[in-house]
């Protein structure tokens, strides 16, 4: 608990030094002006040296491997958060007999295998039955009693195209 505190007093005391040093350098800045120049000129200068000897220490302090600390916790425990929700939310889902996100993409991922199942099958059927016309006559017009009759032309999709329209 003490090393805490100590870490925690010596964080204070960098970020206290770092402003101590901005607010050193504003003043440096404020008060080296020139009497010969207007008074416009020196409001301009006055602001770009304080602009300029803030990002320079903001800089500083942001390149610090304190800061830099500090913002990878902060990071590490936000992930973690948002992880331990997700179990939460999840876990109160299924409590309630609610569906949850895995639940919804474990359903899809199988009507996709399914989906691919029943075309393998058409497909296979759809060679059968061109085995059969082949057979009755080589135009498939040829009925039952043995009569030519005429041939419709089937409209059936190729496997693959029916494929490509429903993979994601």
């Amino acid at each position: 608990m003490s090393d805490e505190k100590e870490n925690l007093y010596e964080q204070a005391s960098a970020f206290q030094k770092i402003w101590g040093e901005s607010f050193a350098k504003l003043a440096q800045v404020a008060f080296t002006y020139s009497p010969e120049s207007a008074p416009p000129e020196l409001l301009r200068q006055l602001r770009s040296g304080i602009f300029q000897a803030l990002g320079k220490s903001w800089e500083e302090y942001m390149r610090s491997p304190q800061f830099l600390d500090s913002m990878k916790q902060m990071m590490d425990q936000a992930i973690s958060f948002r992880k331990a929700t997700n179990e939460v939310l999840t876990r109160a889902h299924q409590e309630i007999q609610g569906t949850s996100q895995k639940d919804v993409e474990a359903i899809m991922v199988s009507i996709h295998h399914m989906e691919v199942r029943l075309l393998d099958c058409m497909e296979e059927l759809s060679g059968r039955l061109d085995q059969l016309e082949q057979r009755l006559g080589k135009d498939g017009t040829k009925g039952a009693d043995g009569k030519a009759r005429p041939s419709a032309p089937r409209s059936r999709k190729t496997t693959k195209t029916a494929r490509k329209g429903t993979s994601k």
